[in-house]
Formats: structure tokens, C-alpha cells, sequence
């Protein structure tokens, strides 16, 4: 329960609160042309779906922007409780953020209710044979306006006190079971972001540029903030360290730099193989053996993690300590979404009501097919 409160205590949740009107309605029977003799399936067998009385593109910006407050959020937290914890350093920039998100999503809201009216007739212009069938199923202005909405609200999470006459312990219990699922969370999250990098710009690629190792940046930030969840985070964002301070100053990344570079990809790609790296360093951090021998602990790994990270050590790796500064390599590169961080003060509502967690399933890509 101590560890419990000691990461909440470090932590901030962020709900995003996002409405988007459908513009969908049920299809009934009498908006179908049916050709005679023609028998529709009882209602308790088969629904007939949905129509769409308004052009989804003029609803697609409303949905972007609030995929967009996801990423944001995922950027530096992971999910909890259907929302977002974040570490409570981040919450400054992660609000300015949203605000701007906010306005932007006010804006296209207005732009579209404005015009409303001369979007139906559109949809309906477009679609003469189904004419009535629309026009019946069109919303009010204002029923509209009420379905776009984009709001958020910070808040801290905190252990209940106890309650009497009830079964406190396992109330406090259900409370860790969540809290303990976070370290699980974020090393799928970060997983899924591997095998993007891994999809998209790794794959069938015998040379990239440095920007394509932008993602691990990101993925090593996250990592870092976030290490109090999990033991197991420090090494692995250590490893990250190693590799990004051997980047070659200058020309593409290709040959065995390269193979380091989509090999640690695939590792990271597979939730698994991440907890067992970390595992792997930490227990070889505090292996007598391996302080003895002067070496360092993240540079000695296990049996098992040396499996996972067999093509790591290639006979063009450099074998000297860099004076790189890791970060200033990525200097001029674009990142997405990245943005200044403005100060920001939040005044989080501190809550005790609990909210299912979500837990996004992953693919992840198999280092051993690759190789093998």
C-alpha cells in the first residue's frame, strides 16, 4: 500500500472529456427501395444499420483534434482509470496543449454549426435518391451544438480512508491492483510506438536519416519520466542513452550502426522482451561479480537478455566511451507534435472515485523471426 501512495503521490490524471455528434441515425424500413417480393429479416435477427445525414468530412477535423489530445497525453504518461496519469512535472505543458487544442476544436465547431443547414443540402444534393430518407432523420442546430464539446479536467488520485463497518483492505486493495497495472500499460504503449518505428521507418531500409530515430527520443523520454513505476524502466532507458550517444555526427545511419539500431527496435517492440531486458541489467547491477570485475553493471547483460540483444555487439560497433551529447544531435529536426513548454499551473481536483482502466491489445513484431 506504501508504494502505492508513493507513486500517486508522483502523479497527476488527466480526463479528456470529447463529444463528437455522429451524424449518423438509424436506417428504417421506409428509407430502403426495395424491389418487389423483396423481405427484410426480422428486427430480433438482423439491424439495418445506420445512414449518415451529413458528409463525414465535414466531421473529421473534430475527430483529429481529439486523437491529437490522446497523443499528447500518451507522449509522456500512460492509461489509467479510462484516462491518463502523467508525471505531475508534465502537467504545465500538457495544459497549455490542450488549451490550444481547445480553442482550435471551438473554432471548427462554430465554423461548422455556421454553416450547418448548407451542409445538409450538400449531403443531400450529393445523394438525390435518398433525399427524404435524409432530410426525416436531420438534428436540430442545437442538438448538434450540444453533441461537439472538448473539455478536460486534472485530477490526483489517492488511497480512500478507511471506512467504517466496510472492508477497507480490499477496497485499497482494488485501488493498487490498478496502480500496479501501470508499468504493464506503458510497456505496451511503448511497444506499439517500436513497431511503428520498426513498420514505417526501419524495415526494408539499408540506410535512414537521424530523424528516423526521433521516435526513440520520445520513447526515452517517456521511459524516463515514468521510471517510478517499474524497476525495470532505468535500465532500459540506459540502453537508450548508450545507443543515441554513438550516433555518427554526420551522413545517414546504415550498416552496423543501423543493424544496432533495428535490432534494439525489435527488442523494444515486444512488452515481453522489455521486461526481461530491464530485469536482466538490474539484476546484473547488483551482481557482485560484475562490481568486482570494475565493469559496468548495464554493459555486463544476462544469459537471457544477451539472447535478446545478440546483434547489439557487431564488430564495427565502437568500442570507446562518446562525449556526444545525445541530445544536441537531434538539434533541427522536426519532431511531431513537439511544442514549447509554457509554464502552467493546475489546480487538480483530488478524487477517490475509481473508473475502469482500459487495456489497449498490441502485435508486436518477433526478433527471432527476423533473424531467424
Amino acid at each position: 500500500m506504501q508504494e502505492t501512495t508513493m507513486i500517486l503521490d508522483r502523479l497527476l490524471v488527466v480526463k479528456l472529456d470529447v463529444t463528437i455528434w455522429g451524424g449518423r441515425k438509424k436506417l428504417r424500413k421506409e428509407d430502403l427501395i426495395l424491389a418487389d417480393g423483396s423481405v427484410l429479416p426480422p428486427e430480433d435477427l438482423a439491424s439495418l444499420g445506420s445512414k449518415k445525414i451529413a458528409d463525414p468530412g465535414e466531421l473529421a477535423v473534430f475527430n483529429r483534434l481529439k486523437k491529437e489530445a490522446e497523443r499528447i497525453c500518451l507522449k509522456v504518461g500512460t492509461r489509467f482509470l479510462g484516462a491518463f496519469a502523467v508525471p505531475e512535472g508534465a502537467i504545465g505543458s500538457i495544459q497549455y496543449e490542450l488549451e490550444r487544442i481547445a480553442s482550435s476544436f471551438e473554432a471548427a465547431r462554430n465554423e461548422f454549426l455556421s454553416r450547418y443547414d448548407e451542409a445538409i443540402s450538400d449531403w443531400v444534393a450529393k445523394h438525390p435518391a435518398f433525399a427524404q430518407a435524409i432530410r426525416r432523420a436531420v438534428d436540430p442546430v442545437d442538438v448538434v451544438a450540444a453533441g461537439l464539446r472538448f473539455d478536460y479536467v486534472v485530477f490526483r488520485v489517492s488511497q480512500p480512508e478507511p471506512i467504517e463497518g466496510e472492508n477497507s483492505p480490499e477496497i485499497a486493495e482494488s485501488l493498487s491492483r490498478k496502480v500496479e497495472s501501470m508499468s504493464d500499460n506503458l510497456f505496451r504503449e511503448v511497444a506499439q510506438d517500436a513497431n511503428d518505428l520498426v513498420e514505417h521507418s526501419l524495415l526494408g531500409r539499408q540506410s535512414v536519416t537521424r530523424k528516423a530515430l526521433s521516435p526513440f527520443k520520445r520513447i526515452r523520454d517517456k521511459l524516463d519520466g515514468l521510471a517510478f513505476l517499474d524497476h525495470r524502466v532505468s535500465p532500459v532507458v540506459q540502453t537508450i542513452d548508450d545507443l543515441l550517444s554513438r550516433v555518427p555526427k554526420a551522413g545517414a545511419l546504415d550498416g552496423a550502426y543501423l543493424q544496432e539500431v533495428f535490432a534494439f527496435a525489435l527488442l523494444l517492440s515486444d512488452p515481453e522482451r522489455i521486461k526481461r531486458h530491464g530485469e536482466g541489467l538490474t539484476q546484473e547491477a547488483v551482481s557482485p561479480s560484475v562490481t568486482d570485475s570494475g565493469l559496468s553493471p548495464a554493459s555486463v547483460p544476462d544469459e537471457e537478455s544477451q539472447a535478446d540483444l545478440d546483434t547489439l555487439s557487431t564488430p564495427d560497433s565502437p568500442t570507446e566511451p562518446s562525449t556526444i551529447d545525445r541530445f544536441s544531435l537531434f538539434d533541427g529536426i522536426e519532431e511531431e507534435m513537439d511544442t514549447d513548454e509554457v509554464p502552467a499551473e493546475s489546480t487538480p481536483v483530488e478524487v477517490e472515485a475509481l473508473i475502469p482502466a482500459s487495456k489497449p491489445e498490441l502485435e508486436s513484431a518477433s526478433l527471432a523471426e527476423f533473424w531467424f
